[in-house]
């Protein structure tokens, strides 16, 4: 059985193993009742120790793909098992609700980081460009207006989607402070404790975190150069009946990549197949700058399979928080009972002034301009990452969005790296904290365009470019100095 690991990765060796044995479980690769290879022999071909193998089958036992036999001796793949693997109660622990995970407190602390002048900051999607034009009115007309701002916000909504071919009424429409609130909802409305959700890898953490403290059992499926592996998802959907498949077909954040029209047909089929929903967002849909704009999963829908996120939140101005769901009336009425706050004062002054920008046309005026813009800031900063393809980094020009997802070369450490880029002055995001679980092979890391000058790009590559130099000396000294211990053992 081909393992392969990679000792300059910062996820532990135990993972990768048990990582890899696992996609191959999933994938077909090994059959149901399959004997799998013994401790000693795994840990021999990898040079291991026999109790990193040991911890990386008590993880797939865990977890329900592998059990332990006495007569035969031995253990064998297991068929998957339909349970939250990674939930342990106790009185104490099910009456915590709340989980903050590593992961995400590092994302949180790169993000508040990267607002600061302490760096040259590729780090954190952040839009803080004024509008072209003057935008001020003054707040008492806001407070004063007698109109429901709330529906009138929800028919200004349906006419922009209807020029995505949404075609909806107001009654399917629900209005959110961002898109993280919406998942919430829509999880405390449908999920019980140990439910599954697909999410797409890699993933935003918060996004995790999310669904985890609502207490779903949270399964990645792997992405592709054109969205997710459907192959995949079908094989996880049967093991693990999903209450909720979790995708960003338009501009994935991190990666960019787009679903093309027939993966998302295809997706819809799985679905339907298995009566499974699907979220759909679409945060970033309104930053792609070539290319033709495909039909949005809940377009496509002819099953009420879907429900839909955007938010205007990158595209108005910053602080103004909204954002909304567009699903069928049932599941949207109910949403609107668990929201109580959505009737404050200051979600009608922000819906009040949201109305105005929308009906004046300034709304879709600032979209092309903030599409111009971006275009451009993308476009330098990939021209400044150009030059250091030739030291192993590897990425695409994507066709929106507002960062750059890149793979680091194998000899390039990316926690090491991070680190020597932060002294340096660089700040951007590593790319574990996208993977839940861990990952093998070569390391990522996210590079965002939204709010960095051009004269920080230059900068930034430079720092990169350096890093990476040292981080992969400090590789190659100490693979050097390893091989010379074990040819004195």
């Amino acid at each position: 059985m081909e393992i392969t690991i990679n000792r300059n990765n910062d996820t532990p060796v135990y993972i990768q193993i048990k990582n890899s044995i696992r996609q191959k479980i999933i994938s077909g690769r090994l059959p149901n009742g399959l004997k799998l290879p013994a401790e000693r022999t795994i840990a021999m071909e990898l040079g291991v120790s026999r109790n990193t193998v040991v911890r990386a089958y008590q993880e797939l036992i865990a977890e329900g793909f592998v059990v332990v036999s006495a007569k035969p001796k031995g253990y064998f793949v297991r068929e998957v098992r339909k349970s939250a693997s990674e939930r342990v109660f106790h009185p104490l622990a099910n009456m915590r609700r709340y989980n903050y995970t590593e992961k995400e407190s590092l994302f949180d602390d790169i993000f508040r980081r990267s607002t600061t002048e302490e760096y040259v900051s590729l780090a954190g999607i952040n839009v803080c460009l004024p509008d072209p034009e003057d935008f001020s009115y003054s707040y008492k007309e806001f407070y004063d207006c007698d109109e429901n701002e709330a529906d009138r916000l929800k028919r200004n909504i349906c006419r922009m989607l209807a020029s995505k071919d949404i075609f909806v009424s107001e009654k399917n429409i629900q209005l959110m402070s961002e898109t993280t609130q919406a998942l919430e909802y829509i999880m405390s409305l449908y999920l019980r404790d140990g439910d599954t959700v697909i999410v797409e890898e890699p993933v935003v953490a918060g996004t995790v975190n999310v669904l985890r403290n609502k207490g779903a059992n949270v399964i990645c499926v792997k992405m592709q150069e054109d969205g997710m592996d459907l192959d995949e998802l079908e094989r996880l959907v049967e093991a693990y009946a999903p209450r909720f498949i979790y995708t960003m077909p338009n501009l994935h954040n991190p990666t960019g990549r787009i679903m093309p029209l027939e993966k998302r047909i295809r997706l819809l089929e799985i679905a339907r197949k298995r009566d499974v929903p699907i979220i759909e967002e679409n945060s970033l849909g309104d930053f792609r700058y070539e290319g033709r704009e495909l039909p949005s999963l809940y377009s496509l829908d002819k099953n009420k399979m879907v429900l839909y996120v955007d938010t205007f939140n990158l595209t108005f101005l910053p602080g103004i928080n909204t954002a909304f769901v567009v699903g069928p009336a049932e599941p949207v009425e109910m949403m609107g009972r668990l929201i109580v706050t959505g009737q404050n004062t200051i979600y009608r002054v922000s819906h009040a002034m949201l109305n105005r920008f929308i009906e004046s046309g300034r709304m879709e005026k600032r979209k092309a301009f903030l599409r111009a813009h971006f275009r451009r800031q993308r476009d330098l900063l990939c021209n400044e990452l150009e030059p250091l393809k030739k030291q192993g980094l590897c990425f695409d020009v994507p066709e929106g969005g507002l960062c750059i997802w890149c793979k680091l070369p194998d000899d390039v450490n990316e926690k090491k790296l991070f680190i020597t880029a932060g002294e340096k002055g660089l700040l951007y995001m590593p790319g574990s904290v996208f993977f839940p679980y861990g990952y093998s092979g070569s390391g990522y890391i996210r590079l965002c365009f939204s709010n960095v000058t051009e004269e920080g790009m230059t900068r930034g590559a430079k720092i990169l470019s350096e890093s990476m130099e040292l981080s992969r000396k400090k590789f190659k000294d100490w693979r050097a100095e390893s091989e010379k211990d074990s040819a004195v053992r």
